[in-house]
């Protein structure tokens, strides 16, 4: 029976059909000659014979306009497969791929091979790279969204960046972020301290704002000088935008899932090696971390600076001896990373009275993150410390300009601090009589943290009014300095606070329960973001 393309496009390959057998007329292939059979092996081989005939049947066809497929029974009983596809969206293809070659009149082998699929547009940049090419409604919407908030951006006055060295150089500090799903992260092997680091950066507003902005606007490029920075891109792109509640989201949360593009890069750059299946300080991977991503930063802009200078861009000039002019570099130490983190302390010496008066010499020392001495009796709140921190200190075997002793001091004073302030507390100290020991003692931190007058540098008037949130709190379970267990708490938005333990994630019933005494924890690293003017 023969059957059309079109039918099977629409009805599916028929039930196959029993081939007419062979006639008996047809000359036979001659057989070279066998050995007769010895006649204690007759009966064996007669009864193979028998089965054989028995199993094999008589094949069967179906006929598809010129096409014969046979389907030989014999397949089965070697145990080779065999499948005809019945789908008739495929036979549909098919047919209409049929109609398209005959219509051409080719016959050559080249014209029967398939059309290669075209290769996709080279991305324009990290949301491009992301977005599903699989999904032409998802693609569309996409596209839609992305045009209306351009024109939303360009009513508004915003700033649209096209490079990195662009973003690097121009970006601003943007605070507040979208409401982000949380998703667990799987420990494998001590790696606890990682995990809380992670999610208490994505969580930082400023820098999930500084991530989002190279991904909607930078062309994505592989083998870069910044795999810290993309790995943390890509990061951030396994978390989506979601504005539903916590207790709603219980049941729908994304599986865990292991940075392993984290992992890569920091082996990569050589940063962090000593990772899986060994702990370590989250303090100290946190500071290995930001730094290498600000140092990726900064050799991108030095590497414009100096692409400018070679194109004879116009730089400062320094007049010297005899008015000579010399093109004097910039160190271009800025980075968005010193934006969000980078604050400034002044340390102040003050030597003693000469003709009645006081001489001080001031410098100053960058910073990232306070470090904060918390083993003191008397200091058992976040305040204390900071009192601690700026209070004048006595400079031993001090000598005047005659070399004669003399009594100096030395204050340290913030005299710039940045939007995102991050204080560490000094868990761990050595002991002369049993090594390094943990401070388990409770340190009360505030929701809110006012500066106080008697920790800012003379200059800084303007940050005498600054007020900061808690935005994330990172802990330390254990008492031993080598071991132990990191967990964190993080604001997701408004007054919504997750604690994340790994893969394990819950919700708080508020601030309250980030800022109570725990029982099997301490805090390690507060997190404090300025407060928006109101």
């Amino acid at each position: 029976m023969q059957t059309s393309w079109s039918a099977v496009a629409k009805g599916g390959v028929p039930p196959a059909t029993a081939l007419p057998p062979v006639s008996q007329h047809q000359p036979a292939k001659k057989q070279p000659a066998k050995k007769q059979p010895l006649a204690d092996k007759s009966e064996t081989i007669d009864k193979a014979v028998t089965h054989l005939a028995e199993t094999i049947q008589a094949p069967r066809s179906v006929r598809i306009g010129e096409l014969d497929i046979i389907i030989d029974n014999s397949c089965a009983m070697h145990q080779i497969p065999y499948s005809v596809p019945r789908n008739p969206a495929f036979w549909a293809a098919q047919y209409k791929e049929y109609r398209r070659r005959k219509a051409k009149g080719s016959k050559s082998a080249e014209a029967e091979k398939l059309a290669e699929p075209a290769k996709p547009a080279k991305p324009a940049n990290w949301a491009a790279l992301f977005q599903d090419h699989n999904s032409q409604n998802s693609s569309t919407k996409v596209s839609v969204v992305g045009k209306q908030a351009a024109q939303v951006e360009e009513k508004a006055g915003v700033r649209k960046f096209t490079t990195l060295e662009d973003v690097l150089e121009n970006w601003c500090v943007k605070l507040s972020m979208p409401k982000v799903q949380p998703r667990g992260l799987v420990n494998t092997g001590n790696m606890c301290f990682m995990n809380v680091v992670l999610q208490a950066l994505l969580y930082c507003g400023p820098f999930y704002n500084l991530l989002q902005c190279i991904k909607d606007n930078v062309v994505f490029s592989f083998g870069t000088s910044t795999p810290l920075l993309e790995s943390l891109i890509m990061f951030m792109h396994e978390f989506k935008q979601d504005k539903t509640g916590l207790a709603d989201l219980e049941t729908e949360l994304e599986e865990p899932f292991v940075p392993e593009n984290v992992y890569d890069a920091l082996q990569q750059k050589n940063v962090f090696q000593t990772l899986r299946g060994q702990q370590e300080d989250a303090q100290e991977f946190m500071s290995h971390l930001v730094d290498g991503i600000h140092e990726e930063m900064a050799t991108v802009l030095q590497a414009r600076q100096a692409q400018a200078e070679r194109a004879g861009g116009s730089g400062w000039v320094e007049v010297g001896a005899k008015h000579r002019g010399g093109h004097m570099r910039s160190s271009h130490e800025a980075t968005p990373i010193t934006q969000i983190f980078g604050g400034t302390l002044q340390s102040v010496l003050t030597e003693p009275a000469v003709a009645g008066r006081a001489v001080q010499r001031a410098s100053r020392e960058p910073f990232r993150w306070l470090a904060l001495d918390v083993s003191a009796a008397e200091v058992e709140r976040l305040e204390d410390a900071l009192d601690a921190l700026a209070a004048p200190e006595t400079i031993e075997g001090f000598v005047d300009a005659k070399g004669a002793p003399a009594a100096a001091t030395k204050q340290t004073v913030l005299e710039h601090v940045p939007p995102v302030l991050v204080l560490h507390l000094k868990r761990f100290v050595f002991c002369a009589d049993e090594g390094v020991k943990k401070v388990h003692k409770f340190i009360e931190y505030p929701e809110t943290l006012a500066l106080a007058p008697q920790w800012l540098a003379r200059g800084a008037g303007r940050q005498r009014s600054r007020q900061y949130r808690l935005s994330g709190v990172i802990y330390h379970h254990g008492s031993d300095a080598s071991g132990g267990h990191y967990t964190c708490d993080v604001v997701r938005a408004g007054d919504e606070w997750v604690r994340f333990d790994d893969v394990d994630i819950s919700g708080l019933a508020g601030v309250d329960a980030a800022l109570e005494e725990k029982k099997d924890r301490t805090a390690y690293i507060l997190f404090y973001t300025i407060k928006e003017a109101e």
